[in-house]
């Protein structure tokens, strides 16, 4: 290895290491009672090496948030599956990452929402250009796919927010009102 690949690893490690203490410490204390200490502590990382990376806590957060949104959820829409199948990887991440679902998409933090509504809208569309052989997908097609999106969003947030104990493929099974039906033109 070269150099600049161990110091590529050190960093990264070093990233990880931060990230994941952080969001340990958000499973037990609010976020606004956290610490750069706390997390230095729990990362065994001083609190240099920690400045050397990013500004404060709020910066630390954000990029975690960041990565995590993109390696967990980017590219969980899989074409060959319905939107229903879909959606229920969705209540499936939900369960999984409860706490980091209720971060991002908090209001602040539209990022996870923003990505999650991407995600959704191409992964019907293709399951469409591919099962109802369109090419184009009409205006009151596109109306019915953010309609969709936006419900199954404001459930998932509800459910989080809430706490309802209530099994997410039981809330899947509930939510599933919307069948690929209602996409065909």
């Amino acid at each position: 290895m070269d150099r600049k690949t161990t110091e590529d690893l050190r960093v990264k490690r070093t990233r990880k290491l931060l990230y994941t203490a952080l969001l340990e410490l958000m499973d037990k204390h609010p976020f606004e009672n956290i610490t750069v200490k706390q997390i230095c502590d729990l990362a065994m990382v001083h609190r240099t090496t920690f400045y050397t990376h990013f500004q404060d806590k709020f910066d630390l957060l954000s990029r975690a948030m960041k990565q995590i949104a993109e390696e967990e959820f980017k590219g969980f829409v899989d074409a060959s599956f319905s939107p229903s199948e879909n959606f229920r990887e969705l209540f499936s991440l939900a369960k999984k990452h409860k706490k980091l679902f209720s971060i991002l998409l908090a209001e602040e933090r539209d990022s996870l929402r923003s990505l999650l509504r991407k995600e959704m809208g191409r992964g019907i569309k293709e399951y469409l250009a591919q099962h109802n052989s369109m090419d184009e997908i009409s205006v009151d097609m596109q109306i019915k796919i953010e309609a969709y999106i936006g419900a199954v969003l404001g459930v998932v947030t509800w459910w989080i927010d809430s706490n309802v104990p209530i099994d997410h493929e039981e809330l899947f099974s509930k939510m599933n009102i919307f069948s690929e039906e209602r996409f065909a033109e």
